[in-house]
């Protein structure tokens, strides 16, 4: 192989071609042996312009109320959205990744009490019915106010790798603790809008 430097200038065009080693595959695995590849400009363009966009957003404008139990509830979003290509979620807090891919799931709670007793309220992610993903998220608080909210923010970025995969988001109201619920905010004068209780917004990386 002549010196690089020898070689001419052009211009480049989507078409041509550069060489690079193939280290991962289409589902993130290593490729053995790492082989050298040619990739089109056209295709490093594609993978450089990727950005993430919103593929579902859904909200709990009620009271939702766990009990003080061990057990937890699975959080419910009543907007339905089944039209999406890529997830969905129904009426019972089901989310489906019709897609595999790259997703960042952003969860926004409220969480109220009027006892000042020891309030512990508790979050978690379960996928296919069975398997905890990602680490419990958990907020304590003291409140002797109703109107009080304690927001919680909650994001994951997560690789689905299996399409149909799906997850429940449950709440914990240990027994130890007191009584906490999450809880809407509603605003009043002109803008006569409602905070939710809970939210979900899951976007995806195309």
């Amino acid at each position: 192989m002549a010196i690089i430097s020898s070689y001419p200038i052009v211009t480049p065009q989507l078409p041509d071609k550069i060489l690079g080693s193939n280290n991962v595959d289409a589902a993130g695995d290593p490729v053995i042996g790492n082989p050298t590849v040619q990739y089109t400009l056209t295709s490093i363009k594609e993978v450089v312009d990727q950005h993430y966009i919103q593929k579902l957003s859904s909200s709990n404008t009620t009271s939702i109320i766990p009990g003080v139990s061990d057990a937890g509830i699975v959080l419910l979003f009543p907007t339905a959205i089944t039209a999406s290509t890529s997830v969905t979620i129904d009426a019972v807090g089901k989310v489906v990744f019709i897609d595999s891919g790259d997703y960042i799931i952003q969860q926004v709670y409220y969480a109220q009490a009027t006892s000042g007793t020891n309030i512990q309220l508790n979050f978690k992610t379960v996928q296919n019915g069975t398997t905890q993903v990602g680490p419990t998220t958990t907020t304590s608080f003291l409140s002797t106010s109703s109107t009080a909210r304690h927001r919680v923010d909650i994001t994951s970025y997560v690789k689905i790798a299996t399409a149909n995969t799906f997850y429940h988001f449950w709440l914990q109201n240990p027994g130890a603790g007191g009584a906490g619920s999450l809880q809407p905010q509603t605003i009043a004068a002109d803008w006569g809008t409602i905070v939710p209780s809970a939210q979900i917004i899951i976007t995806k990386l195309v």
